[in-house]
Order: structure tokens, then C-alpha cells, then sequence
């Protein structure tokens, strides 16, 4: 058996260690173009695309244009497919700009309240159960 003074030693270091159970949540950029175009003002969400953010890599300064409608082939960024008249997409893409080049997350479902940048909004059930994504 295990003599007094080990059992106080061993109690000891077990409570002087400190663990970390999650690593803290990574600060979501914000958009600094939001208030220079109107479409950041757009109520309407556009469709689902996909279930899961993209990872992309943004050079500060440059201006990108984020497909809002969800039916650009060259997701998550726009090619204009919203500009065909025939679609009736109502939706604009949203134009952002980054202050550090490195890699961001950007919404690939089209429902983040923080356009164009992912806030977790695909995690919740509605978007994980949405039957009009992309084939």
C-alpha cells in the first residue's frame, strides 16, 4: 500500500495542475464594408449550399464579392450566375474586405447573421436537415 506522506504528495500535485477541457472559440472578423454597400442590408437568406463553412485564403486589402444566393458554381465566392435574368434570384452578393492576410471560414450555407464570415449558424438543425442543397 501507498504510505501517508506519497497519498498528501500525489493530492498535491493533482490539484496544482490545471487542464483545459476546450480551447477558447477563435473571434469571428467582421466585415468593414458593411456599411459602404447596400446589399449587407438584404433581409433574405439565399439557399443552403452546403452544411459546413469553407476554408479560404484572404489577402488583406482585396475586395471579394460572396455569393449570397447559393447558386454560384464558384462557391463561396460569386460569378454572377444571380445576374440571369431567367433564375429570378432576388439575392446580391455581399462585397468584404479583410484586414490580415490568413485564412478565414466563410458561410456555406448562406444563413450567418455575420456575412460573409461563418458564426456557426450550420450547426443548427434546420440547416443540418435541409433537403436544397447542392447535388
Amino acid at each position: 500500500m501507498f504510505s501517508r506522506t506519497f497519498l498528501k504528495r500525489s493530492t498535491f500535485i493533482l490539484n496544482s495542475v490545471k487542464y483545459v477541457t476546450k480551447a477558447p472559440k477563435p473571434e469571428i472578423p467582421k466585415n468593414p464594408l458593411t456599411s459602404v454597400y447596400s446589399a449587407n442590408n438584404q433581409k433574405a437568406n439565399g439557399t443552403v449550399y452546403d452544411r459546413k463553412p469553407f476554408k479560404m485564403s484572404l489577402q488583406a486589402g482585396k475586395t471579394y464579392s460572396w455569393c449570397l444566393c447559393g447558386k454560384s458554381k464558384s462557391q463561396p465566392l460569386c460569378d454572377g450566375t444571380h445576374k440571369d435574368i431567367y433564375l429570378k434570384i432576388s439575392q446580391k452578393p455581399i462585397r468584404f474586405t479583410v484586414e490580415e492576410t490568413k485564412e478565414y471560414w466563410l458561410c456555406n450555407c448562406k444563413q450567418t447573421k455575420n456575412r460573409p464570415f461563418c458564426d456557426g449558424t450550420h450547426k443548427q438543425k434546420e440547416i443540418q436537415e435541409a433537403t436544397t442543397i447542392r447535388v
